[in-house]
């Protein structure tokens, strides 16, 4: 056994507790946790936290050390063959099944463009499979527990990138198997990341050129690690090593450019950056979606292929999912979903016009060139059927301006 005594501010998930811990209450010593447990949650962390504990003795013979790469963590059949209760290890398992199911599920009701895309009944499908090879491959399993405890952000953006990419594949023609192939690399794509600490990912001076370069090898490390548990494929290990190669050659971690690039890997970097971009983040909100389709066009032939950027963008519409409209007839609207056939009509929420503006707070004026609308009255309408009370969209507004997140109503759908 090798022990080592930590700061309870280092207990992560994947560390063995070495000897029991124990608080006093009332005069009496109760225990908290006892040797060989097995850190599977941050609300075991938590817990401790909550009672003050100070320090802690972890055995890193049978879990993760302070500082643990993706390649060094402990494997499932390792820990398995170090306990003697095989019952309380398939439960651990169960517990580490149920986790990362109701981790997937919950980013993706919480997220409207994702909920709203599993109501496809092949993309639902192919996210089943896509969680029994999860299921099925338990160094995995582990690696993205851990990978939602270090960084909960890139847990969730693994989750709504690979949703997005599952729906516009399907209408590329990819057969289904490819489709399955194509969402364990965009699900899998961020796992090398588990191998830098989480402060360091957030640090707010940000990162020196040295951190920079090694987390820019992540793609490299993913797919080790994966060869290493048993996935050696072709396609996933193109999907994960390419993601963040960019037409032009400016990307890494080998600097492809144009055709050298595979054509699903040109999809998934553009999806990828799509999501980041309209993803809030405790430090900013997303910015609105069409404004990021802008940005997009802009690299259109640099950082992106300009057939899949067009592909992109007639896809997910001009005005994409939670996207805030004018309308011609002075209404406001949240883009609900898309009409192939008429990208300027899609199925709207359309509010209720005001003669001024109902902020969440009083003392803010209108602006004169901001439109009139109310956020207590709305309605679902299909703009390509509306008259011209309702009209067609005008143009986009930037929704930080009017204080509103589309998500709120989407969400009510």
């Amino acid at each position: 056994m090798a022990i080592k005594r930590i700061e309870i501010g280092k207990l992560k998930i994947g560390m063995v507790i070495a000897s029991p811990i124990f608080v006093e209450r009332k005069g009496r010593n109760v225990l908290l946790m006892n040797e060989n447990t097995y850190i599977a949650s941050d609300h075991q962390v938590r817990r401790l936290l909550d009672e003050n504990v100070q320090f802690v003795e972890i055995d890193t013979d049978k879990g993760a050390d302070t500082i643990t790469t993706l390649d060094r963590q402990k494997k499932w059949d390792d820990m398995k063959s170090e306990k003697t209760d095989t019952k309380a290890m398939d439960s651990l398992l169960s517990r580490h099944i149920n986790a990362l199911i109701g981790a997937f599920t919950n980013t993706i009701m919480k997220t409207p463009t994702s909920r709203m895309i599993i109501n496809d009944e092949p993309v639902s499908s192919i996210i089943k499979e896509l969680l029994v090879f999860v299921e099925n491959n338990t160094d995995i399993l582990l690696s993205l527990i851990r990978l939602k405890a270090i960084n909960e952000y890139t847990f969730n953006h693994s989750v709504n990138t690979t949703v997005l990419c599952i729906s516009l594949a399907g209408t590329l023609g990819f057969k289904y198997k490819d489709i399955v192939r194509f969402a364990q690399g965009t699900f899998l794509a961020d796992i090398g990341m588990t191998s830098f600490p989480s402060k360091m990912m957030s640090r707010p001076s940000g990162l020196a050129k040295k951190e920079i370069d090694e987390i820019k090898k992540h793609p490299i490390i993913a797919v080790d690690f994966l060869k290493k548990v048993g996935v050696d494929d072709s396609l996933i290990e193109i999907i994960i090593i390419q993601h963040h190669e960019r037409f032009d050659g400016s990307g890494y971690p080998y600097g492809l450019q144009g055709d050298e690039i595979h054509p699903i890997s040109k999809l998934f970097a553009i999806v990828d950056v799509y999501v980041a971009m309209t993803t809030s983040r405790p430090q900013r909100t997303g910015i609105p979606p069409h404004m990021v389709l802008g940005e997009i066009h802009k690299m259109s032939g640099t950082h992106f292929d300009p057939r899949m950027q067009d592909f992109f963008i007639k896809q997910v519409g001009v005005y994409p999912t939670g996207s805030l409209v004018e309308l011609t007839s002075g209404h406001v609207g949240i883009v609900v979903s898309q009409n192939k056939t008429d990208p300027l009509r899609p199925v709207a929420i359309v509010f209720q016009k005001h003669k001024k503006l109902t902020w969440p707070s009083a003392g803010i004026s209108a602006k004169p060139d901001i439109i009139a609308m109310s956020r207590g009255a709305w309605e679902v309408v299909d703009l390509s059927n509306a008259d011209e009370s309702i009209g067609k969209i005008r143009r986009g507004l930037d929704h930080r301006e009017y204080h509103l997140n589309p998500n709120t109503y989407l969400l009510q759908l």
